[in-house]
């Protein structure tokens, strides 16, 4: 079954997401800038893919679309543009209003400012991920270029360089959110109306955490607990009673390995 294969290409991504993201953090605390680089644009590329296959996943929810609505959501050329007509079939099935013309314009006044939250999500959030994500693809990691490659975009290069992991794992939570609800409305309407509220208030508070929270202080305070940890072990090996060359295991105090078996797992 299609949908169950998407599932596990989402599973699959957001392992490799909480690998990348686990070797990222271990850069940023020694302070190597340039794997901290390289790093950062896998994961970006990472939670890229995971809107895609996630919308993908939803095209193929059972009993959800239509065959004819599955493939005109699949031809849709973008991911964006992907999930704005998943978002449109959705809401005018839901609604029972036609999907030609001005959507928004056949919605009463609370489903229509729903819906236009979701787009003007889509359209701010999810297309710049979509832009980046292209640039990243087609290998223009340091300078990112204009569509028709005829100069630099000077707009995608200062956002490809200033991606860092708290916006990125933001940014995901607030994918995620987005995903969820538009899941509720294709899949029960009334899961829509009655966790609407809820699932927006998590997306709403990713994107304000992206403009409060720092990524300096973040990197900061990974540096000041890996240099924390490198103490311990210093003080664990200052510690170590010196023995002789030809001393065994037995000849040591059961205190010393002690120590040594915590610093061991120090070192891991």
């Amino acid at each position: 079954m299609i949908y169950r294969k998407h599932q596990e290409n989402i599973t699959q991504l957001e392992k490799a997401i909480k690998s990348i993201e686990l070797e990222l953090r271990r850069y940023i605390s020694v302070e190597d800038e340039q794997r901290t680089y390289i790093y950062t644009k896998i994961l970006s590329h990472l939670i890229s893919s995971w809107i895609e296959v996630r919308v993908l996943k939803l095209a193929h929810e059972p009993s959800t679309f239509s065959n004819d609505e599955v493939q005109e959501i699949l031809s849709a050329h973008t991911f964006r543009n992907k999930w704005v007509t998943a978002l449109n079939i959705a809401i005018c099935k839901a609604y029972t209003i036609p999907k030609s013309g001005d959507i928004s314009r056949n919605l009463s006044f609370t489903p229509r400012q729903r819906y236009l939250a979701l787009i003007n999500i889509i359209d701010e959030d999810l297309h710049q991920a979509y832009e980046v994500r292209n640039r990243i693809a087609h290998g223009q990691w340091k300078f990112a270029f204009k569509h028709d490659l005829t100069g630099i975009s000077t707009e995608l290069t200062g956002k490809l360089r200033q991606e860092n992991i708290v916006d990125l794992q933001l940014k995901l939570k607030l994918f995620k959110g987005l995903a969820q609800t538009i899941h509720d409305l294709a899949v029960s309407p009334s899961t829509f109306e009655r966790d609407f509220d809820k699932n927006y208030t998590i997306i709403e508070n990713q994107k304000n955490n992206i403009h409060k929270r720092s990524y300096e202080d973040y990197k900061q305070r990974m540096v000041a607990k890996y240099q924390r940890g490198l103490n311990r072990r210093q003080e664990n090996l200052v510690s170590i009673p010196v023995q002789p060359n030809n001393a065994n295991a037995a000849n040591y105090p059961i205190g010393f390995l002690s120590k040594l078996c915590r610093l061991f797992r120090c070192l891991k």
